[in-house]
């Protein structure tokens, strides 16, 4: 059997086709813009749908394709009438539509009510407030709407003409009932939206069925061409890494640092959904994660690379080479904060400013890269502490994404935070992670456990050095109190 798994970007498509035995036989990548509307700036699932095509149609020309499986970011929607047009595009999480109407059903349902019932605090980034802004602002296109899709069920449906979600992607909507997996319609109802808007919730790695014959003609699929439901990426990331147990954590090192850690009880304290840590049902059923998250992780390095550096790389092949030729195993003494997107958990403070303190004239470009470095790494740190008093501990790291590829970065994560620290073959994780759920539902390997078994391969593990670690305890401290003194002065 061969798998094809599928990840969908806000600006880029992937897909890597796996056998039965891990190998991966292919791997495609397509890129597309965003969606300009006037000033305005939207995901284009045109484009999405268009790529999703292109890429099975390149692999089916070699290979047979037992199954597909998708892996999609979340919130962003599609909104459809009931002929399947696509009347309103999928505007980005970050868009600011929806703030008043967030801060409506918090008041409205309670913001207790909504962490409890929905695992997070209603907030203009979740799909419910958008379309809640829609049935506000647009009433002509909201009267005509049948189906909201997020980008996961949407290519879902274009694939199979069902409209099914799971579980941890149908979370993201920000009005599904995470303990006992249905859309909240009590909520809704309050709210005055229509659960029929929604697709059919079911758990993730269900076998949905065959992609739509007319389909399989087109792009000219050769083999069983099974559906196989797929999740958030987040959470085909954590999968994809062998995150299986309770305090497993993967930690997805791009641009944006996610740390997706999973547990057993779901929480029932509202500060936990405050400080932006979800509540969300994982792919093993019968376990949750949260995601603690940092906006500004390869973003910040990249910045000093591009913006400070220019590129500058010395006598070594390439930038990276030459700042951790001289990356120290002692504190930089510069204490720096790494907000130059803004705060994510525990602040939830978008207009938070990043902050080195400490720079002299003896400092070096090599000991500005590290502080950066330290400043992600403490960052980490400080929420892995917070998330203790909801009862989530991060016991070990599986870290992936192109940060996870510096040597210098994992050692120190590992000793500053005081775990091991594995790091992947692939930092394709999510495509990993689709592979066994693929696996898992159509018989080819009897659980989880066994699939981890043939997909996942790690290739390093950092142990933490105690003492190094120990070395960092008075700059942590004081990074402890940075965001506060910064927030007081800005």
């Amino acid at each position: 059997m061969n798998y094809l798994t599928i990840d969908v970007g806000t600006t880029r498509c992937k897909c890597q086709l796996f056998s039965s035995d891990g190998k991966i036989l292919e791997y495609i990548g397509e890129d597309y813009e965003f969606k300009r509307v006037g000033k305005e700036i939207f995901v284009d699932a045109d484009a999405i749908w268009q790529n999703v095509k292109s890429m099975i149609k390149k692999v089916a020309l070699n290979h047979e394709i037992s199954s597909f499986c998708v892996s999609t970011f979340g919130e962003s929607f599609v909104v459809m009438d009931k002929d399947d047009n696509i009347i309103y595009y999928p505007m980005m999480y970050t868009d600011p539509k929806g703030i008043e109407e967030a801060a409506f059903i918090n008041r409205t349902v309670g913001e207790e009510n909504c962490f409890l019932t929905t695992g997070v605090v209603a907030h203009s980034m979740y799909s419910i407030s958008k379309v809640l802004w829609l049935k506000n602002n647009q009433p002509e296109i909201y009267k005509k709407a049948d189906k909201v899709l997020l980008i996961g069920d949407f290519v879902a449906y274009m694939l199979t003409g069902k409209r099914i979600i799971d579980y941890a992607l149908a979370a993201r909507t920000g009005a599904f009932d995470v303990k006992n997996k249905v859309f909240a319609k009590e909520f809704l109802d309050k709210i005055g939206i229509p659960v029929s808007l929604f697709s059919t919730p079911m758990q993730a790695g269900s076998v949905v069925g065959r992609i739509k014959e007319e389909l399989i003609e087109e792009l000219g699929v050769k083999g069983d061409a099974t559906f196989v439901l797929g999740s958030h990426d987040q959470v085909c990331a954590a999968l994809g890494a062998g995150v299986l147990k309770e305090g497993e954590s993967v930690d997805g090192m791009g641009t944006v640092e996610c740390i997706t850690t999973v547990f057993k009880d779901k929480p029932e304290n509202i500060a936990m959904g405050k400080q932006g840590y979800p509540c969300i049902p994982f792919a093993v059923d019968g376990l949750y994660c949260t995601y603690i998250l940092n906006y500004t992780c390869g973003a910040a390095v990249n910045w000093v690379r591009k913006n400070l550096m220019h590129d500058y790389k010395g006598e070594e092949k390439d930038f990276y080479a030459y700042m951790e030729k001289n990356f120290s195993d002692t504190p930089t003494g510069l204490l720096t904060m790494p907000y130059l997107g803004g705060g994510a958990t525990p602040y939830q403070d978008i207009t938070a400013k990043g902050a080195v303190i400490g720079i002299g004239t003896q400092t070096t470009d090599a000991e500005f890269y590290q502080s950066f470095v330290e400043g992600t790494v403490m960052e980490m740190k400080l929420n892995t502490e917070i998330v203790k008093d909801y009862g989530i501990t991060v016991k070990s790291l599986i870290a992936n994404g192109g940060c996870s590829n510096s040597d210098k970065w994992m050692q120190l994560k590992a000793d500053v935070q005081g775990v091991s620290v594995k790091t992947l073959r692939s930092s394709e994780g999510g495509l990993c992670g689709c592979a066994m759920m693929s696996a898992v539902a159509l018989g080819g390997a009897k659980d989880y456990a066994e699939a981890k078994d043939i997909f996942v391969r790690y290739v390093k593990e950092f142990t933490p050095n105690e003492e190094r670690g120990a070395t960092y305890d008075g700059q942590y401290k004081k990074y402890k109190k940075l965001y506060h003194l910064i927030k007081e002065i800005n």
